[in-house]
């Protein structure tokens, strides 16, 4: 998720943006049959990597800088993903 509340993901062989208004944008598409999808990281300038079976793959975009906070899991583990605190459940 960027700065700008857009989130970008892979789906179906599709790079999808979904921007703060709930609006979908497709990016970039492709045949991936059989590929099996890893992560898709927002790097720096708008850059989107995901890896797709044995390939690397990286799409230029529009895409803002990675927003702030503990939502888009920047330390990409279990300590970087949201939690509500004193939701009174255990």
């Amino acid at each position: 998720m960027d700065q700008a509340g857009t989130s970008a993901f892979w789906r179906n062989g599709r790079l999808l943006a979904v921007d703060a208004d709930l609006t979908p944008h497709e990016l970039f598409a492709m045949d991936d049959s059989g590929s099996v999808l890893g992560r898709t990281l927002l790097m720096d300038d708008g850059l989107v990597v995901t890896s797709l079976g044995s390939e690397v793959v990286a799409f230029r975009t529009q895409l803002g800088p990675l927003a702030e906070g503990p939502w888009p899991c920047g330390d990409a583990n279990l300590l970087g993903n949201p939690v509500v605190s004193g939701s009174g459940h255990p």
